[in-house]
């Protein structure tokens, strides 16, 4: 079995609005594609578009969706089908315990039509082989979400669709060519300007797609797709996966494990998502949903940097670099284009969650000798902006001058704990790269002010609290109550949010075994909750509850670093501990396998990092904490690794392998 074999896509995929799994579907995907395929089952779930329990096939769906919190764009439905095009009722019966939703390709069987449908991907297209058992002829219907146009020329179709979440302003089109294997017999306009065409035998249908223009459609079709049969299209997509995947090679006789181990991988390279296609010159181009231009050069997007920069950056810098380095070139881009470096893109800016966490991302990589030269003197540039100009809308950080001048913000902020962490976090991370810019003025200005959290470090209850403008703490105060001065969390989970200054946080609890007993009075709390200032119970709150981890939410970002703390506190054993009980118990090969929502790579690549034995708590520290594998032999890009002897590792002992 190679390393692809042990991917199960649908880790995760047993979801509701109110409850949590991981919230993804299950992908077939180049790696980082810019084309993502799945099954829809239900289109009236809205999101939830996808049900591993289903029996109903409703179509191929091609799908941008990074979170059902986000939504979809760009997205259209391909339908199957054979004999005459159903007028009602268009799905079909299949059995999802036969059907095969893998990286590299979906097989699947229509018990309405007697239809094998199988797909396979390229990184912005793919091709349709459909098959009929019968002898009725084949059909293949798009049906689009929103307006669109599609047109026949012979053995092509062309056109767009204009389908979009509610973030994109009405900016996203989305180019389709398409290549037939032979002509349709019948053509037949639907509904919203879609397609249903009817064929005499087996067909295939291969196709790219374009953010840019029909004609650069037709350009990423003919170097991915033209001359190429299916079985060759999937092996191309089947290597790919394997050459990512093969970088990381575990023996262990826990077969679950390793197929927990290899189906979080697969999470961790599909996104951030390629967003450039080449011109006619070969040269790098990309749509702006923002500019509502095309501008020049690499783009990446579909990530949220409040999750992504705490595990997905810092394990690609372990296993791939060279994204990290072209993602990061990607958001320097757009900072030049719109001003602005990106917080959450889908495809823009959509502005969601506290702080402006790329920081972070970007000073990992500088640090780790990734990102150097004139990108990282641009990227610095765009950094600086955040720390010291006021945002402005969806873009930059909010308050810039009010925390310049009370050292925090105050509680008229939405989360102002966060955001108040979230800044001094990110000036840490800005003075890295000033200091490897020679700005040393910039960068001590930047490190006192990385300390701004202790001014809302409250010694009577040892929590962080929020204070208004006059510095006096919130009158009521409930450390388990969430929301208000907190995001996704209450003072529990957000009071350890100092990544770069454990050792000042021990401090300010009075000393190291202080900060410890903290921790354990935390793991050993009753996993209780007030829904405070949500005014209801969120997703979340429920997922920390039913877990039962006392008030560590591992199913939630702010809750990922705390059991590493105590390695750094010198009890690498409770880390060990923790650690191997929540990956043991909160993640699992099946439907409902993560503890909370999957965020893009964020919950997958925690798990890889426990399995490894050593996690990044401080991004932009060249370094990782230790705690200890859970495989028996872990071979990283060539180089074997096993449980190491000190409790700070240095990035370069852990991927000194060649790629």
């Amino acid at each position: 079995m190679s390393e692809l074999d042990y991917v199960y896509t649908g880790m995760g995929s047993l979801n509701d609005r109110r409850f949590s799994n991981g919230n993804v579907y299950p992908i077939t995907s180049c790696p980082f594609g810019m084309a993502n395929f799945t099954l829809q089952t239900d289109g009236a779930a809205g999101n939830w578009f996808y049900n591993p329990l289903s029996h109903s096939f409703e179509g191929i769906r091609l799908t941008h969706q990074p979170s059902p919190w986000v939504g979809d764009y760009g997205h259209i439905l391909f339908f199957p089908y054979s004999g005459e095009f159903p007028e009602r009722e268009r799905w079909s019966s299949f059995r999802p315990e036969k059907t095969r939703i893998d990286p590299q390709s979906i097989d699947v069987y229509l018990q309405r039509f007697s239809l094998r449908v199988r797909l396979a991907p390229t990184e912005r297209g793919g091709i349709l082989k459909l098959t009929q058992k019968d002898g009725k002829g084949t059909g293949f219907a798009i049906l689009p979400f929103a307006h669109s146009s599609f047109r026949v020329i012979g053995k092509t179709v062309v056109g767009y669709t204009d389908s979009q979440s509610i973030w994109n302003f009405g900016r996203i089109r989305e180019y389709f060519y398409f290549v037939l294997s032979r002509e349709a017999d019948e053509v037949r306009p639907l509904d919203d300007g879609g397609l249903a065409l009817s064929f005499a035998g087996d067909t295939e249908i291969s196709f790219a797609a374009s953010f840019v223009s029909e004609k650069q459609a037709e350009r990423n079709y003919n170097p991915e797709l033209a001359g190429k049969t299916f079985d060759e299209i999937e092996e191309e997509a089947r290597g790919r996966w394997e050459g990512y995947l093969s970088r990381i090679i575990v023996s262990d006789e826990n077969l679950q494990r390793k197929k927990t181990f290899y189906s979080c991988f697969y999470r961790a390279l599909l996104y951030p998502r390629i967003f450039h296609e080449y011109n006619e010159e070969g040269k790098p181009v990309h749509f702006n949903a923002d500019t509502g231009k095309t501008e020049n050069g690499v783009f990446y997007t579909d990530n949220g940097f409040w999750d992504t920069y705490r595990t997905v950056y810092p394990f690609l810098s372990v296993v791939a670099p060279e994204i990290v380095r072209e993602s990061v070139e990607g958001f320097v881009n757009y900072a030049e284009e719109t001003g602005w470096l990106p917080r959450w893109l889908s495809p823009g800016e959509i502005g969601l969650m506290p702080g402006t966490l790329i920081e972070a991302v970007i000073a990992d990589a500088c640090v780790k000798g990734i990102v150097d030269g004139d990108l990282r003197r641009r990227a610095y540039r765009a950094m600086l902006r955040n720390a010291f100009e006021e945002g402005e809308g969806r873009h930059g950080r909010s308050g810039v001058k009010d925390y310049a001048k009370y050292g925090y913000l105050p509680y008229d902020y939405k989360e102002s704990v966060n955001n108040t962490c979230d800044c001094a976090y990110g000036d840490f991370c800005i003075a890295q790269v000033a200091m490897q810019e020679g700005d040393e003025k910039t960068a001590r200005i930047l490190l006192e002010r990385s300390g701004n959290w202790k001014n809302l470090f409250d010694k009577e209850s040892r929590f962080l609290r929020g204070k208004d403008r006059a510095g006096n703490f919130r009158a009521t105060f409930d450390p388990y109550e969430w929301g208000g001065d907190n995001c996704e969390g209450s003072s529990w989970q957000n009071s350890f949010a100092v990544y770069h200054d454990i050792d000042g946080l021990a401090l300010a609890h009075g000393s190291e075994r202080a900060l410890e007993e903290r921790l354990d009075e935390l793991f050993s709390a009753e996993a209780k909750f007030s829904v405070g200032a949500y005014g209801q119970e969120i997703h979340e709150m429920s997922e920390m509850a039913s877990a039962d981890f006392g008030q560590c939410a591992i199913s939630n970002q702010p809750s990922f670093h705390l059991p590493w703390i105590y390695t750094l506190l010198g009890k690498r054993e409770k880390t060990e501990y923790w650690v191997k009980k929540l990956a043991d118990e909160a993640f699992s090969c099946t439907a409902d396998g993560f503890p909370g929502d999957e965020d893009n790579g964020t919950t997958a690549c925690w798990y890889l990092f426990a399995c490894l034995g050593f996690y990044p708590l401080c991004p932009g520290k060249a370094e990782y904490v230790a705690s200890a594998p859970l495989f028996e032999k872990i071979s990283v890009c060539g180089k074997e690794i096993g449980r190491y002897s000190e409790d700070r590792i240095a990035h370069k002992d852990v991927c000194g392998g060649k790629i």
